[in-house]
């Protein structure tokens, strides 16, 4: 199949108490399939790839613009499945990478809620995937991530060949959070204690805001113990450089960790923020 560079530009207004898009731009097969206007004058959006998914060489590059005071939720409405980078697999063809290169500009006083469906890497995929985030005073970014290890009822158990994830966040032209996670099954023994041990999928939620310090973070450390009495699932809290913190969960299950994810979101948007949850039909 032909390489394919798919792209969304979307930027987002708030008037009169209620978020609009302001402009928008895309191309196959990428494009923004729905919006719905949510309580607190919240838009919400959904994404949609009209392609079986991101083949060997696409590139998806997506770039948000949230001009101030704007509320948006984001997600979409599948995983994003990355398909092998080579046609066959013994295939003397050099390896074709995936990408998917995002940036967030966040104005002063906006709110984001970016919740995408997993990531879902198929036998022999490749993927490099970056996130560049600027943050204006007074922003709020609450960002979830899930990766899967293949398609595991196929066998697919960590048989990907290379996957990089990059994720920086600027507050106020400052640095606050940067991330690297580089995975080469191949040549990595992801099975020891301090790397995935037992566990075949992780998730995470990010949380960066003026309000995140030591008193919520151990008030969200509370709550996580008080849901994983009974669970087995392993979790771990850490704080950024300033003004976020990121919830990281291993589990064995998609649907636990987006279970454990969502409740944390809705403590989130309740302790911080006074919102009542918000019950997103897809």
């Amino acid at each position: 199949m032909p390489e394919i560079t798919g792209c969304i530009t979307a930027a987002f207004k708030e008037r009169e108490g209620q978020t609009r898009i302001s402009d928008k731009y895309n191309t196959y097969p990428l494009k923004i399939a729905k919006t719905f206007a949510f309580d607190y004058g919240q838009l919400g959006v959904y994404m949609m790839d009209a392609s079986p998914g991101i083949m060997a060489g696409d590139r998806y590059e997506m770039s948000w613009r949230f001009d101030e005071r704007s509320n948006v939720y984001m997600t979409n409405q599948s995983y994003t499945k990355v398909h092998p980078a080579r046609p066959e697999q013994g295939d003397s063809e050099s390896v074709r990478a995936s990408e998917q290169i995002q940036s967030l500009t966040l104005g002063r006083d906006s709110y984001v809620e970016y919740m995408p469906e997993p990531v879902m890497l198929y036998k022999d995929a490749v993927l490099y995937s970056r996130m560049d985030v600027q943050m204006e005073a007074g922003s709020t970014l609450i960002l979830s991530d899930l990766i899967c290890p293949g398609r595991t009822q196929r066998g697919e158990l960590f048989q990907y060949e290379h996957y990089e994830n990059r994720l920086s966040v600027t507050y106020v032209d400052e640095l606050i959070y940067c991330s690297k996670q580089r995975i080469v099954p191949a040549q990595q023994r992801l099975n020891t204690i301090g790397c995935w041990a037992e566990f075949t999928h992780l998730g995470a939620l990010y949380i960066f805001n003026e309000q995140v310090d030591a008193a919520f973070v151990e008030a969200l450390n509370l709550f996580m113990e008080q849901l994983l009495i009974a669970a087995q699932l392993e979790y771990g809290i850490s704080r950024t450089y300033k003004n976020g913190v990121v919830l990281s969960i291993l589990g064995h299950r998609v649907y636990e960790i987006q279970s454990l994810q969502e409740a944390a979101w809705q403590f989130v948007r309740q302790q911080l923020f006074g919102k009542m949850p918000l019950h997103v039909r897809k």
